[in-house]
């Protein structure tokens, strides 16, 4: 296996260049919508993005964001959506108010009838008869429009439901990434800001930086999309395996990562590499000629929450760690360590699983 270079892999700084020399504002949604661009997780954006030409400005990139990154523009979707509801709930305020006259006017149809059976003598079967098919005219039109409102109302009440259940799942896919199924980058900084949220008190847990190992072979291959198809393949593997459901992420590129709630080294090391396994469980196959490509593998770096007191920090340790095991040939799991083992000068534990 061919050791990685730790410093090819982040776009991180190409991003910033790219923004600055397209002259794009620095906006925290223009800056992801050029990062998803250039790490090639969706073709379809880098593709839309390329299209725009040379000159890109503001309202081609937030078109382009709503198309692909529809979290950046939310207020525009919970604005419509809310229209719509609004437009809904007054059309059956409207109903119930039209089904209140309605009501109004048959219980005056019965008021009067009321009074004239009160009033009729009991041998004016005349005006009895006249009063009694009043009546039964009335309720039967009562009825039909009770039973027409019922049917207007069913249909708005599903219309809403429909409603609430594009914004749910509008609201879901903000999380998830569209290449592999997994988390996105999105969720990942959701779910890893409240670590230290009570610096106190930090949450126990251990954060895994992932790479696919001699991913660059692929990209060399001559066929770009066999790199999407490795990721897709991985993801694909790391969900089947994940078999304690712990939290993953597919981050940007061939960098996947892993939140688990546990502050025991050894069970966050087994977890870990239990799902390295299963990322080289099944081997891949080239979509066009059927040749096997070969399993691939994972260089993983954990650091536990206990050893940092940020967020950013406790990045740069896993960092640091998957650094080291693609360094040392990939295909292992590193844990970091921010005390020096004895015999060593290495800040960080090699895992060496049985």
């Amino acid at each position: 296996m061919n050791k990685q270079n730790p410093t090819v892999n982040s776009i991180g700084p190409r991003v910033a260049t790219a923004m600055f020399q397209m002259g794009i504002n620095g906006l925290p949604r223009n800056y992801e919508l050029v990062y998803e661009a250039y790490s090639g997780t969706n073709p379809e954006l880098t593709k839309d993005f390329v299209a725009i030409g040379k000159i890109k400005s503001q309202r081609d990139l937030d078109e382009l964001g709503k198309k692909y990154l529809p979290h950046h523009h939310e207020e525009t979707v919970v604005s419509k959506t809310s229209d719509r509801m609004q437009a809904q709930m007054s059309a059956l305020m409207g109903l119930l108010e039209q089904e209140k006259l309605s009501l109004s006017d048959y219980s005056k149809v019965i008021d009067a009838a009321s009074r004239s059976f009160a009033s009729a003598a009991k041998d004016d079967l005349e005006t009895l008869a006249r009063s009694a098919q009043v009546l039964s005219q009335a309720t039967e039109l009562q009825a039909s429009k009770s039973e027409a409102m019922v049917g207007v109302a069913a249909r708005q009440a599903a219309e809403l439901e429909e409603m609430k259940s594009h914004f749910l799942k509008t609201e879901r896919m903000k999380f998830v990434d569209q290449q592999t199924g997994l988390a996105n980058r999105r969720a990942f900084i959701k779910a890893s800001s409240a670590i230290y949220a009570n610096p106190e008190r930090p949450m126990l847990c251990g954060l895994a930086y992932a790479e696919i190992d001699d991913f660059k072979r692929f990209g060399e291959a001559g066929d770009k999309g066999l790199g999407d198809l490795l990721i897709r393949h991985v993801g694909s593997l790391l969900n089947a395996g994940n078999k304690t459901h712990e939290f993953v992420i597919h981050l940007d590129g061939n960098r996947f990562a892993f939140l688990i709630k546990s502050g025991n080294d050894p069970e966050i090391m087994r977890v870990v590499d239990g799902l390295r396994a299963a990322a080289q469980s099944k081997p891949l196959f080239h979509p066009k000629t059927g040749n096997v490509l070969g399993n691939p593998t994972l260089s993983i770096g954990v650091a536990m929450s206990a050893v940092a007191n940020k967020t950013g920090q406790l990045v740069a340790y896993a960092e640091s760690a998957m650094f080291a095991s693609a360094k040392d040939g990939g295909n292992r799991t590193t844990l970091y360590s921010n005390t020096t083992p004895a015999g060593t000068d290495k800040g960080w534990i090699f895992h060496q699983p049985k």
